[in-house]
């Protein structure tokens, strides 16, 4: 379950993280958690999202 402040990715394998801003029914305001030129919110569908730290292989130290 997605929820307000998770980080997640927008497809299975994405590498642009993002966090979870609000949920209102099936749509999720998201905005990169990278500071770059453009960075805004905009929506996905909550079904979408994977969660970033499920990720394999994304260079985490477990």
């Amino acid at each position: 379950m997605t929820s307000v402040g998770d980080r997640v990715l927008l497809v299975v394998g994405g590498v642009s993280i993002f966090e979870v801003l609000d949920i209102a029914g099936d749509t999720a305001t998201v905005q990169s958690v990278a500071d770059v030129p453009g960075r805004y919110p905009f929506p996905a569908r909550v079904s979408a999202l994977v969660p970033a730290n499920s990720e394999p292989d994304k260079g985490g130290t477990d």
